[in-house]
């Protein structure tokens, strides 16, 4: 019995194996395909790093969030016991004293025994706070003390902060609409520096203060009323001035209130300094 092979598939099969290899070798070789590196681009110091640059910065905000601390400390009444509250009372004028010492010295870093160093000393804002810690320090506590002091520091410390914390876009803006209602802090500052004073007359009749206290804040305010740097003490004192003259001279207001302001105004007057 004889097989017969089917040539035919064999021959077809051998024929495309044929084709198939003839393409692969007329087929032209792949593209090298190169990839560039991706450009570095420089990061942005971390927060520790610009501290550590900026270290008697990184100091001012540590004992001015440490003003802000120790005044809502002393202020709420559900964070800390009645027998507390003097010490976060003289440790809100510390922190407040420790900052303006240390604003003093950057403004002022060099020390001079002369009569010039000292003038230019008493020029800065920074002394006069230094000033005003240290005098309410051994007096009694008063709410209305703090609140220069406290406003002062969430002032400063919202500016640096925003100035480190420009990688964290949702607090950075809150920070920013503080520091751009910065008049209105500074006017609200000055009132309270303001109206202090007339609270620490009366309140010789309860045995809260004394004359040398009251001494001693009147060169406070002149001090702050002849400021070059922040001159809302100033411009409120003026404001004050006008409104109540104002009142005194509407006809429904009693001669006698009328001639008393007017009095007042006039002691206020020969009391204040002489700003060139």
């Amino acid at each position: 019995m004889v097989l017969v092979e089917d040539v035919t598939s064999n021959a077809s099969s051998n024929a495309n194996s044929n084709n198939d290899s003839t393409s692969n070798s007329t087929s032209p070789p792949p593209r090298s395909t190169t990839q560039t590196p991706p450009r570095s681009t420089p990061s942005s110091p971390s927060l520790i790093n610009v501290l550590l640059e900026r270290k008697t910065d990184a100091v001012l905000l540590l004992s001015r969030l440490a003003t802000i601390f120790f005044t809502l400390m002393y202020i709420l009444p559900f964070a800390r016991t009645s027998a507390d509250a003097n010490v976060y009372y003289t440790k809100a004028l510390l922190a407040s004293a420790v900052t303006s010492a240390l604003r003093l010295r950057q403004r002022i870093p060099g020390f001079q025994l002369s009569r010039e160093f000292f003038a230019n000393v008493i020029r800065e804002d920074s002394a006069h706070y230094l000033m005003y810690s240290f005098l309410f320090l051994s007096g009694s506590a008063m709410t209305i003390v703090l609140i220069p002091i406290s406003t002062y520091a969430v002032l400063h410390s919202c500016s640096f902060l925003a100035q480190i914390l420009t990688s964290y876009p949702f607090i950075k803006p809150k920070l920013d609409r503080i520091t751009e209602n910065h008049a209105n802090l500074l006017r609200f500052v000055a009132l309270n520096e303001i109206i202090l004073m007339p609270l620490l007359i009366l309140s010789i009749f309860v045995a809260r203060s004394n004359f040398l206290l009251i001494f001693m804040y009147y060169r406070f305010l002149t001090l702050r009323y002849a400021s070059h740097r922040n001159p809302y003490t100033r411009t409120l004192f003026y404001e004050l001035r006008q409104t109540v003259e104002h009142l005194c001279s509407r006809p429904n207001c009693p001669p006698f209130i009328a001639r008393l302001c007017y009095n007042a105004i006039a002691f206020v007057n020969r009391l204040a300094p002489v700003v060139n």
